[in-house]
């Protein structure tokens, strides 16, 4: 049950596109900061974000790079009964040099991304997940560990 649950979560996140992404804020000192950003699930379990160093949910990750991300499963926004997913983890941002693969591989899934990888400010953020929460539905509530959630990669 609990493989069918990763295996679940994963594939709401390679449908997903977009999330809300919760950092510490920097200015309000012990508060939480929501936005929402667009992500990329990789091979090896982890997440990726391709971010702006101008945004304030990227200065907040330079100070504190601990973070969840939420997933809504896409076609069921609005129903309280959707599956949904948190990751819990800690987001690096890479050197450009060696993310040219995650930065293809975004802009083939958001073709917006292309006009951002020309800018120089725009950088991969891959976030190692620690923990994950996922909700498959009414009563179906688990929390998944780092080891089930590598496991599965």
């Amino acid at each position: 049950m609990r493989k069918e649950a990763v295996l679940e979560a994963k594939s709401l996140l390679q449908d997903g596109e977009i999330a809300v992404l919760s950092t510490n804020s920097n200015s309000m000192e012990g508060y939480p900061f929501g936005s929402m950003v667009q992500f990329l699930s990789l091979e090896n379990g982890n997440i990726c974000l391709f971010i702006s160093d101008l945004a304030q949910h990227t200065k907040n990750l330079s100070k504190d790079n601990k973070l969840s991300l939420t997933v809504l499963q896409k076609d069921k926004l609005g129903a309280a009964n959707a599956a949904r997913i948190t990751l819990l983890g800690q987001a690096k941002r890479k050197p450009r040099q060696d993310s040219l693969e995650s930065i293809a591989l975004f802009c083939q899934k958001y073709r917006d991304a292309e006009q951002y990888a020309e800018l120089g400010d725009f950088y991969i953020w891959e976030i190692d997940v620690e923990r994950v929460r996922f909700i498959a539905g009414f009563g179906q509530i688990f929390w998944l560990e780092k080891e089930e959630w590598y496991e599965e990669s």
